[in-house]
């Protein structure tokens, strides 16, 4: 916080910044409980009605808030003013963009859903006819939305690079989205901050967030599916690494060979690609008894995790995809991991959130966003 101690006053908070604080306080309680009069919003926070009408007053000069109309009281006197966020104001948006689908969405800053769009992405698709339907998918997003847009995320198979925001386009990707340059295209639309991410590490933050591992500060989150992928979080923060590739759970080595090749071999890849299939790797469990191959396969994710473990001894892991949700192949894969452990108490979670985890994770950081923008830029 700026006092006026750093300007050679006396140690008091600048009278802004108190009033900044103050507005923060009273915004952050009408977003948690919704439309709300100055004097409800007065006693939940311990502001005094008058300051609680001057945050108002402030608020409201920016375009953020406005005064619903209420009917005539009962009562003799006053007919209280009901305030709430401005619809137009603007809203965020959220992309998804991997596995053959793209999905977008837009959201209020209480979260609140407001346009949700999904289109198939096949696999012949040119990188100009990709690029011209995410293109597409965003503009029509936000138009029928109807509001300036605030800030917007998206997420992708391939790793991005947390300096340059540009994907990561790894050896043998299964992923050929990552070949679009997303952010370019978010900025054709948002006036506001752009971020980029790995759809593992959305879904790792969704899951710390509201899922499953909800204020686990030490997780790994790995994601079975036809790409293998993990997220990691140390102290409460999602690690990206320097290039953003940390997780990328496929090239790890043993024995001179990848993971990702050694599933391959156990299972039956996509047509053209190194991606897993993955009916074909479930089919691997459903013979009685078990083939050869599943047990190899179990055994070989189990190691890798294990060895991801010994490193970074988090309190939990989650486990997502499709893959994992199989109930034969994740008692395989406990018994295979339980002997490689040095956490005995490690605590392995399923994934409360599934396919939209990606999704909830963009769209939670874009709302973080648009608040921290709005702030920044708060009264300047």
């Amino acid at each position: 916080m700026i006092t006026a101690a750093a300007s050679g006053s006396s140690g008091r908070p600048l009278p802004q910044t108190l009033a900044t604080a103050t507005d923060q306080r009273f915004l952050e309680h009408l977003l948690d409980h919704g439309p709300s009069s100055r004097t409800a919003i007065a006693a939940s926070t311990g502001l005094s009605r008058p300051t609680a009408s001057e945050a108002a007053m402030r608020l409201s000069e920016t375009g953020l808030l406005r005064t619903i109309e209420t009917p005539p009281a009962k009562k003799r006197g006053r007919i209280p003013e009901i305030y709430d966020l401005d619809p137009a104001f603007g809203h965020t948006l959220s992309l998804t963009a991997a596995a053959g689908q793209a999905r977008v969405q837009t959201h209020d800053l209480r979260g609140t859903l407001l346009h949700d769009t999904a289109l198939d992405l096949p696999d012949a698709m040119t990188q100009d006819e990709l690029e011209r339907t995410l293109r597409d998918l965003v503009t029509a997003a936000v138009d029928a939305t109807g509001s300036p847009c605030l800030a917007a995320t998206a997420s992708q198979g391939n790793p991005v690079d947390p300096t340059t925001q540009r994907p990561v386009v790894l050896p043998a990707s299964a992923f050929p989205e990552g070949r679009v340059d997303v952010g370019a295209l978010l900025r054709e639309v948002c006036s506001g901050p752009v971020r980029l991410d790995n759809d593992v590490n959305w879904a790792t933050l969704a899951e710390q967030r509201i899922g499953v591992a909800r204020g686990i500060d030490e997780l790994l989150l790995v994601y079975l599916g036809p790409g293998i992928g993990a997220g990691l979080v140390m102290n409460g923060t999602v690690q990206r690494g320097r290039h953003g590739t940390v997780g990328e759970l496929s090239y790890l080595r043993s024995g001179g060979r990848t993971l990702i090749s050694q599933l391959l071999e156990h299972s039956v890849a996509a047509p053209g690609s190194d991606r897993l299939d993955v009916a074909a790797c479930l089919s691997l469990f459903e013979t009685v008894p078990t083939s050869e191959d599943a047990r190899l396969f179990a055994e070989a994710v189990a190691q890798q995790i294990g060895n991801i473990a010994t490193i970074t001894d988090p309190q939990a892991l989650v486990l997502s995809g499709p893959i994992s949700e199989n109930a034969v192949f994740a008692r395989m894969f406990s018994d295979a991991l339980k002997p490689l452990l040095l956490n005995a108490d490690l605590e392995v979670l399923a994934s409360s959130l599934g396919e939209d985890a990606p999704l909830i994770g963009a769209s939670l950081a874009a709302r973080d966003m648009a608040e921290a923008h709005f702030w920044s830029n708060y009264r300047s």
